[in-house]
Order: C-alpha cells, then structure tokens, then sequence
C-alpha cells in the first residue's frame, strides 16, 4: 500500500535527504510547486537541510528572479543541476558562472522522454536530438562549467546509425504541483494551466523507490 501523509510544506521538505535527487516539475509558473519550494529554501538556511541536493528539470522553472528554481540557488543546497532551460533561473546560473555546482543543460524534450524512462525502468534514453552540437559528448556533452566533468551522454551505434544515449538516474523525491487531492493520494489538475511531466516524475520518484511531495 502506499502510504499517504497530509503534511505542512515545512514538515513535507524534512523528508528530503541530504543528496537525494530532486525533480522538480512546472512550466515557468504553471503547475510549478511554489510554496515546497519556498520551503525548501527555508529549511536550509535555517538549518543547513536539505543539503547537496541534485536536481533535475526539464522546462524553465520560476520568473528569472527569485520564484522556482530560484530558491535552490544557493551554495550547499545543491551539488549538481541537469536541467532543459536555465535562463529563469539566475541564481543557479550564479552558482554556474562561479563553478560552484555541476551543471548541465541538454534538450527539455529528451528530459521529458527520460522522466518516462526512468518510470518505466529503464536505463535512459537513445535520441538522435543533439548529435553535433553541444550535448554531443565530443562536443561539451552538454556541460555548462570547469567543474563538470562526468559525462551523462554517450555516442553509440545501433542500425548502423549514430545516436546519442542519455544515461538515467534515480529520482528520490519528486516535487509536483496539482489542483486537489484526496485522503488516499490520488490528484487530479483540473485549475492547472498545463499537466508537464508530472505523472511521469511521480511514476519515476515511485518506480526508484522515492517519494513524491505534491502541494495542492
């Protein structure tokens, strides 16, 4: 059975362990959950927790000034970003620019089908999106700094053609936003502007053995 708990967003965000991977969900403001995040923000520079978090998110999060992803921009709340579109969140970019954090930006529509992925088990995702250019992994492979190093796409061969493998990961906690909720857990986004990758991140944060945080 899965185990369902109505909590204040402060309480939600001390299940986050230190270095747990993060997704994090929403299209700029849409369906991004706000007030976890403001939480989350709180919680750590109030007592250093949760810290050396990763986090992963496809489309651009928050209003290039302090909202969304903006409030995991701060040194030792986060170790390493993947991420589809940086430019509304500046001070993760901060973090970046001053090789802080690992950072890489690859393309947010094969972020998206890698959420699927990772729900559905498996070790990532073969695309031929981003041959050549920056993600390629004899390019940049997608790396944003001097700090990252590790590199999450490879070049591999199947039909005799070439394509790139963008490698998975587990995803420990899942932050998603929706409209309401019941006592046994189930959502549903019917005031949401757009739905994203949310089912996906839960069924992802699920199928790894995580958790999903959901603020309605």
């Amino acid at each position: 059975m899965i185990k369902v708990q109505a909590l204040s967003a402060r309480d939600a965000v001390k299940l986050i362990p230190d270095g747990a991977t993060v997704g994090v969900t929403g299209f700029a403001g849409n369906a991004q959950a706000e007030v976890v995040s403001e939480a989350v923000e709180a919680s750590f520079l109030a007592e250093r927790h949760p810290r050396e978090l990763s986090l992963f998110f496809c489309a651009g999060l928050g209003d290039g000034g302090t909202k969304g992803s903006n409030h995991f921009g701060h040194e030792g709340l986060v170790r390493k970003v993947i991420g589809g579109h940086w430019n509304l969140s500046p001070t993760l970019v901060e973090l970046v620019v001053e090789n802080k954090i690992e950072a890489y930006n690859f393309p947010q529509g094969t972020l998206a089908q890698l959420v699927r992925d990772i729900a559905a088990g498996k070790p990532g995702t073969v695309s031929r999106v981003g041959l050549k250019t920056f993600v390629d992994p004899r390019v940049e492979g997608g790396k944003l700094n001097e700090v990252t190093t590790e590199d999450l796409v490879e070049v591999i061969q199947l039909a005799e053609q070439e394509y790139l493998f963008y490698k998975g990961c587990k995803i420990d906690v899942a932050i998603i936003r929706a409209t309401s909720a019941d006592e046994k857990g189930n959502l549903s986004m019917e005031k949401e502007a757009v739905s994203v990758e949310s089912l996906s991140m839960a069924q992802a944060a699920r199928n790894s053995g995580g958790i999903v945080i959901a603020q309605v």
